[in-house]
């Protein structure tokens, strides 16, 4: 009885120990890549790991996933501060609408680059209340209306549209069709164009 308690732990040291080295050569390997980037080192990264590790503590999310949405946004020219705060706020929205990280910081740029805002915490978390509210009051979701807003930002942006005012349009069409949001952000689309040409040409 003693031997197999002994070698019950020895056997849980052993794959503690082989999932802390796997932990630590990701880490190692996502800020390898966000070093490539940027002026910082590996060292440098490293010393940052307990604002990284707190954030992800509080997001429900791997230090490593932190890692790489910043590293994303560093891609993209922001500063590391910056990057770490859309971070931050693009992992929320992927933990809200069930997304790959990667997936949401391509809906998070398309809104806010579509609606000519500049990228910040504070607009990517005003990205975030807007989604969030609307999905509470209709029957759409987050991940279908940053979907849908990813076909028609620019354009609606174009035609002097906000961003609330078309994700109600959006969530109203997704309410009511219950179509794949895709298409929908493109119909959205083809309606403001139209509208635009007509505004333009009315005869």
């Amino acid at each position: 009885s003693s031997f197999l308690s002994v070698s019950t732990v020895l056997t849980t040291i052993t794959s503690k120990i082989h999932d802390t080295f796997n932990t630590v050569k990701e880490l190692d390997k996502s800020m390898t890549k966000q070093a490539v980037v940027t002026t910082s080192t590996v060292g440098d990264l490293w010393s940052q790991l307990p604002e990284y590790t707190k954030n992800a503590t509080e997001l429900g999310v791997a230090t490593k996933d932190v890692y790489d949405a910043t590293t994303l946004y560093v891609q993209q020219g922001l500063d590391a501060q910056t990057s770490l705060g859309v971070g931050i706020e693009t992992l929320k929205m992927a933990r809200v609408a069930g997304m790959e990280a990667a997936r949401a910081t391509d809906a998070m740029t398309a809104a806010l680059r579509g609606f000519n805002l500049e990228s910040n915490q504070a607009n990517a978390q005003k990205i975030n209340d807007v989604y969030s509210k609307v999905a509470a009051e209709t029957a759409s979701d987050v991940a279908e209306l940053s979907t849908a807003m990813e076909k028609t930002a620019s354009l609606a942006n174009a035609s002097g549209m906000d961003v609330e005012t078309t994700t109600g349009f959006l969530a109203q069409m997704i309410e009511t069709t219950r179509e794949a949001p895709e298409n929908l952000g493109t119909a959205l689309k083809t309606i403001i164009a139209r509208f635009q040409n007509i505004k333009d040409n009315p005869l």
